[in-house]
């Protein structure tokens, strides 16, 4: 039998170098969800309603295919799908900015002169 000397520094080294390894062997990849989702996937990934979504469907709008009579959707063309549907309320022109405080007058009821 052999003695090893070693200092508390070395000793810590060596053993968190061993657990890291075996960590590392017995570590598993988390389950990675299939590209494809359902349609009940797709309102929850967009935050649309149910009859929002098959309109958008059905006129083309939002990307999806068709297996059998299903409607399947890519996770990532909804994603970035999605993303291609957001605006940074920075970005708003003159004509939009009109256009919001148009609709907000006649949510309040009526015409507001300024």
């Amino acid at each position: 039998m052999e003695l090893i000397i070693t200092t508390p520094e070395q000793l810590q080294l060596v053993v968190s170098n061993a657990i890291k390894k075996a960590i590392a062997a017995n570590a598993t990849p988390p389950p990675q969800k299939p590209d494809r989702c359902t349609f009940d996937e797709a309102i929850e990934i967009t935050g649309l309603s149910k009859s929002k979504l098959y309109k958008l469907t059905a006129s083309n709008k939002i990307p999806y295919k068709r297996y059998s009579n299903r409607l399947i959707f890519s996770r990532k063309d909804l994603l970035d799908w999605v993303e291609s549907q957001t605006v940074d309320p920075t970005d708003i022109s003159d004509v939009e900015a009109a256009l919001v405080k148009s609709a907000k007058r006649k949510k309040k009821g009526g015409k507001q002169y300024v």
